[in-house]
C-alpha cells in the first residue's frame, strides 16, 4: 500500500524539482520515526510541510486580525454571512472563550498556528540524528519557520506553551516575555546558517532578510509583546526601538531588495509599479522579503478575492462569495491623488474576467455602495471592496496564484521611520515616509519638514493603513498607537481593554487544564 503525499503539503511547489519528485510517494511501511529522514529530499519533504501551514494563517489568523480592525468588516447579507453572527463578534469586539468566534475562528487560528509548530518540531526531530548536505539551512528554515508561527501566537493570545519537542501531552504557559525572548533568540540563532538569497526555483525559502524583517516587526511591536494585560488593559513593557532600526537597516542597506516602481516592475501602465508586489507574478518583485507560496491550483491558490466580490464578477465554477468589505471611513481616509486607492472597488463594477458591466442577482447595474446603513442587513451591493490582489488570468476556480508577502521593503521603511521617530530622529522619520508616499502620488505630495514627534506618530498610523491595508497589520498598529480598543468605528462601540489579547478557545482550556484564561475573559 502507498500513501499519497498531497500536493497540499508542498507549500513551496517550486520545491517539486527533479530531485523531489521521488517525494510524491512513499511506501506507507517505510516510514518510521528512526528512517524517515535519512537525506536532503526526504527532509526537504518535510520542511515543504512547514512551509505548506503558512497558507492556514491567511485564514483565520487573518481573519481575526483584520476584520477586528477598522480595515475590514463582513456585514450579514440576507442569508449569506450571518454564520451564527461570528463575523460580527470579531469586528464589534465581543468576542469571549465561548462566543462564537471563540469557538470557531479564534479556535481555528489557535489550532493552526500549533499544528505549525508541531510540524517544525517533528521535522527537528526527525533530522536531529542524520547527516546530509544543507542539513544546517534546514534546520534554520525550520526554526525560523516554528518562531514565525510563534510570533502570530503571542500576537494573538500572549503567553501560551513554548513547545520544541514531539511529546503529546498538556503544557502549561510561558509568558508573552518568555515566549519573545525565545522568538528572538531562534531568530538570532538561525540566521547564520541561511543564505542571503536562494536561486529563483527555491522562490518563498526563508533567507537572512526574512529573519531581519521578522526581527525588525517583533522589535517595532515589543513594548506590547513584553507587555502585560489585566482586565483593565495593557500596560507595556521594554522598548526596542534601536532594534528595530538596525533590523530593519538589514534588510534596506542588503542590496537584495528595492521598492518596485513603474521602472523596475515591468507594469504596463504608469502608477502601477507598487503594485508589483501583490500581482499574480509578484514573485518577480523586488519588494517581497518573505511571502507564503500559492498557485493556481484547486485548494492551493489564494482566495482573498473570493471572500469579497460579489458572485457576479467571475465566471466559472465557482462563484465568488460576496462578503469582506471595508469601512466607509476607511475607504474615504484615502487621498483620491494616491495610486493606492487602486485596491479598492466602489461604484458601477464589471465582470473582473470578461470585463462587461457586472449585474446584481435580481439583474441590476451591480454597484458597490460605501456606506452599510445596517450590517445585520446589508445589501449585495453594499461596502467597498478591497481587491489588492488582483485577479490571476490563469486563475483555477477561487484559487490564484498571487503570492502573499508576510513582509516587504515599503514595511521597512515604515518600521524604521516609527523607531526613529521615537529616538527623536523625527527628520529621518518624515524622509523615508516621503520616500514611501513619493512612489504613490504624482505630482508628490511629501509630508512637511519640521513636523512634531507626535504629529510624526499621527502621521506613521495613517501612511501604514495607506500603505498596508489588508495585509494583516492594522490590528497590531492600532493596538501599539492605543487605538484597537478604545478606538470606535461603524459597527464598534464597545471599549473593552483587556481584548487587545484574544482568549484562549474555551476548546482549548477543555483539552489542556494547564492553560489559563487570559485577564477579562
Amino acid at each position: 500500500m502507498k500513501t499519497k503525499i498531497a500536493a497540499g503539503v508542498l507549500a513551496l511547489l517550486v520545491l517539486a524539482a527533479p530531485a523531489c519528485t521521488d517525494l510524491t510517494e512513499v511506501p506507507q511501511s517505510a516510514i518510521t520515526p528512526e528512517n524517515f529522514y535519512r537525506n536532503s529530499d526526504e527532509a526537504l519533504g518535510g520542511l515543504a510541510s512547514v512551509y505548506a501551514q503558512l497558507r492556514t494563517t491567511n485564514d483565520e489568523y487573518y481573519n481575526i486580525s483584520e476584520i477586528s480592525t477598522d480595515e475590514m468588516i463582513v456585514p450579514t447579507r440576507g442569508q449569506d454571512w450571518y454564520d451564527n453572527g461570528k463575523w460580527l463578534d470579531i469586528h464589534r469586539q465581543t468576542f469571549t472563550a465561548n462566543s462564537p468566534a471563540g469557538l470557531d475562528n479564534i479556535n481555528s487560528a489557535w489550532t493552526n498556528l500549533f499544528i505549525g509548530v508541531a510540524r517544525a518540531n517533528v521535522v527537528l526531530d526527525g533530522i536531529s540524528n542524520t547527516n546530509f548536505t544543507g542539513k544546517a539551512s534546514m534546520v534554520a528554515e525550520a526554526r525560523v519557520l516554528r518562531a514565525l508561527y510563534y510570533y502570530m501566537l503571542q500576537d494573538a493570545f500572549g503567553g501560551v506553551p513554548i513547545v520544541t519537542d514531539v511529546a503529546i501531552e498538556p503544557r502549561a504557559q510561558n509568558t508573552r516575555a518568555e515566549v519573545f525572548a525565545f522568538i528572538e533568540t531562534e531568530l538570532k540563532a538561525a540566521r547564520p546558517d541561511l543564505p542571503a538569497t536562494w536561486a529563483a526555483n527555491m522562490n518563498g525559502r526563508v533567507t537572512q532578510g526574512a529573519v531581519d524583517a521578522i526581527l525588525a516587526s517583533l522589535y517595532l511591536n515589543a513594548e506590547v509583546f513584553t507587555g502585560t494585560v489585566s482586565a483593565t488593559g495593557l500596560t507595556k513593557g521594554t522598548q526596542h526601538w534601536s532594534d528595530a532600526v538596525a533590523s530593519a537597516n538589514a534588510v534596506i542597506n542588503s542590496g537584495h531588495y528595492a521598492l518596485s516602481t513603474d521602472a523596475n516592475s515591468g507594469c504596463a501602465t504608469a502608477g502601477c509599479g507598487w503594485r508589483k508586489s501583490f500581482t499574480a507574478d509578484n514573485n518577480l518583485s523586488p519588494e517581497v522579503i518573505f511571502a507564503v507560496k500559492y498557485v493556481a491550483v484547486t485548494d492551493i491558490g489564494l482566495n482573498f478575492l473570493m471572500r469579497a466580490l460579489h458572485y457576479n464578477q467571475i465566471n466559472g465554477s465557482e462563484a465568488p462569495w460576496n462578503g469582506f468589505s471595508t469601512l466607509a471611513d476607511t475607504y474615504n481616509a484615502f487621498d483620491p491623488a494616491d495610486e493606492r486607492t487602486q485596491i479598492f472597488l466602489a461604484g458601477p463594477q464589471i465582470n473582473l474576467a470578461t470585463g462587461a458591466p457586472a449585474l446584481d442577482r435580481q439583474g441590476n447595474p451591480l454597484v458597490f455602495d460605501p456606506n452599510i446603513p445596517d450590517v445585520t442587513a446589508a445589501t449585495e451591493g453594499q461596502g467597498v471592496r478591497i481587491d489588492k490582489w488582483p485577479l490571476d488570468p490563469n486563475h483555477v476556480a477561487r484559487n490564484n496564484g498571487n503570492d502573499y508577502a508576510w513582509f516587504r521593503l515599503g514595511e521597512m521603511y515604515l518600521i524604521r521611520a516609527e523607531a526613529e521617530n521615537e529616538l527623536g530622529q523625527t527628520a529621518a522619520a518624515i524622509t523615508d515616509i516621503n520616500l514611501i508616499r513619493a512612489r504613490v502620488f504624482s505630482p508628490a505630495k511629501p509630508l512637511a519638514a519640521g513636523l512634531t514627534q507626535q504629529q510624526v506618530r499621527d502621521a506613521l498610523l495613517k501612511e501604514r493603513l495607506y500603505e498596508l491595508t489588508a495585509e494583516g497589520k492594522r490590528r497590531q498598529d492600532l493596538i501599539r498607537f492605543n487605538a484597537f480598543t478604545s478606538g470606535t468605528w461603524y459597527a464598534k462601540t464597545t471599549n473593552t481593554p483587556f481584548r487587545v489579547l484574544f482568549p484562549i478557545p474555551q476548546t482549548q482550556i477543555e483539552t489542556n487544564p494547564l492553560l489559563v484564561q487570559n485577564p477579562g475573559y
